[in-house]
């Protein structure tokens, strides 16, 4: 009797030890990040692409690979498609009358609830495409991004316009969009409008599915750019400068 519970013991052993081999680092597609002392949590507000529109499952959209890619922090995805600068604003911002209303639920405030250490901000092209000014852009990004670090948010991500079919007017405002967000805030902005583009500043047809989302491909392209931004060693900084 002894004997086989023996032998039951180390069938079990070995089965657990065999589970946990498959579940390694050395097994996982992704680098993984360095551990800190407070594992970082990141709130996304965007639009359709960080949804995850375009990719085939939400594991291959960007925001489906971030947070794959992180070892132990969390990713909560707040945003939505067809949403705008003006959808994340605080509620009682004040905004012209043909502006969005702020969402509760997907805002700057929602985020903010969580108490992340890190957020990013994709709002790419949905306002343009509505006629909202690059100013206008600029400005609710500045607010949000100001709200954010006033409420203790660590860090704050921003990616740039992208490209998209729509009309030369409204490229050439993309375009603004994006090399005003990369100059006003160097070492925050993403820049997810060039691995996408062609030479003349549209969305490459084998990165897209449908002219304004990035398929598998396109996504991965923006994961690979978030990665170049994103450091968990500035999380390390921060926390010890408090």
């Amino acid at each position: 009797m002894v004997r086989t519970y023996t032998v039951l013991l180390l069938l079990v052993t070995f089965l657990g030890c065999k589970d946990r081999e498959q579940v390694t680092p050395q097994n996982t597609p992704f680098t993984v990040v360095k551990e800190t002392a407070q594992s970082p949590l990141i709130v996304i507000l965007g639009s359709s692409t960080a949804f995850g529109t375009g990719a085939s499952d939400y594991k291959h959209a960007w925001a489906g690979l971030f947070s794959a890619y992180l070892n132990k922090g969390k990713v909560i995805n707040l945003a939505r498609g067809g949403y705008t600068t003006f959808h994340i604003l605080p509620e009682d911002d004040a905004r012209p009358s043909n502006r969005p209303a702020s969402d509760t639920a997907r805002s700057i405030t929602a985020a903010l609830r969580r108490h992340p250490s890190v957020l990013v901000i994709s709002m790419t092209t949905n306002d343009i495409a509505n006629g909202y000014s690059v100013d206008e852009v600029m400005e609710n990004l500045r607010k949000v991004r100001a709200i954010a670090l006033a409420n203790g948010v660590k860090r704050v991500i921003i990616t740039t316009s992208m490209p998209r079919k729509l009309n030369a007017v409204a490229t050439s405002r993309w375009l603004q969009q994006r090399d005003l967000t990369l100059a006003t805030y160097p070492g925050e902005a993403v820049n997810f409008f060039d691995p996408l583009s062609t030479n003349t500043s549209l969305f490459r047809d084998d990165l897209t599915v449908d002219g304004i989302h990035p398929n598998d491909t396109g996504h991965q392209l923006l994961f690979d750019q978030i990665v170049k931004v994103y450091d968990p060693q500035v999380i390390d900084v921060l926390d010890e400068d408090r």
